[in-house]
């Protein structure tokens, strides 16, 4: 029986310019990146989500020294002001707010999200989310990124609950779903791009997460 549901957060129940080019993306590009190259994706996650970090320039430095790319004040002011816009340009999906509503008087609501400190701090002030969720894991206060399946070990702790009584909802196929049913969470794949038409435990709204409960 699910008495859980937990849930990824950006670009799962909330994203930055929905309908524009992804901020993160315009980083990755302007420094000859992909944010589709999944190890300079845990490369730059790593970088900036395991810290509080009130200074950008700080991580972005770090980044570029890490990755052996000659920078500038200019460069770094550049990719500076890219994640600015993007940590005040949080979005919520259509349906986000309105199924978290219905799902949260039946069942225990979790958050788990790689995340940027400023990021987050805005989400919280703009929706409220510390009021809709039972337990919220930010990667820069735990200090573990998905896919280390000891933050599913973590949030079913702080949840009370056992493993096979939660489901995991997640866009990423390799840190959300994959990871969670390692660690024996059923996990839920959102779809909304239709990356994976093939995948049999796929959604491509919250609201047909109905289905799995």
């Amino acid at each position: 029986m699910i008495k859980a549901i937990i849930f990824d957060c950006w670009d799962t129940l909330f994203g930055h310019q929905l309908k524009k080019p992804h901020p993160f993306s315009i980083f990755a590009e302007r420094i000859g990146k992909s944010l589709q190259d999944y190890e300079f994706l845990k490369i730059f996650e790593k970088h900036f989500m395991l810290e509080k970090h009130y200074k950008l320039e700080v991580p972005i430095i770090e980044l570029l020294n890490g990755l052996d790319i000659k920078h500038t004040d200019k460069l770094v002011d550049e990719l500076k002001r890219i994640l600015e816009e993007a940590l005040r340009s949080q979005k919520s999906f259509p349906e986000t707010l309105r199924v978290l509503s219905e799902l949260k008087k039946n069942y225990k609501l979790g958050l788990i999200s790689n995340t940027f400190y400023q990021s987050f701090e805005g989400l919280e002030q703009k929706f409220k989310v510390q009021e809709i969720f039972d337990v919220i894991l930010k990667s820069y206060e735990t200090k573990i990124l998905k896919p280390n399946p000891k933050i599913f070990e973590v949030m079913i702790k702080e949840l009370k609950i056992n493993k096979d009584e939660a489901l995991m909802v997640g866009d990423s196929l390799k840190d959300d779903v994959q990871a969670s049913e390692k660690f024996g969470i059923k996990g839920i794949l959102i779809d909304r791009k239709e990356k994976h038409p093939e995948y049999p435990n796929r959604i491509t709204s919250l609201e047909q997460i109905t289905k799995f409960l």
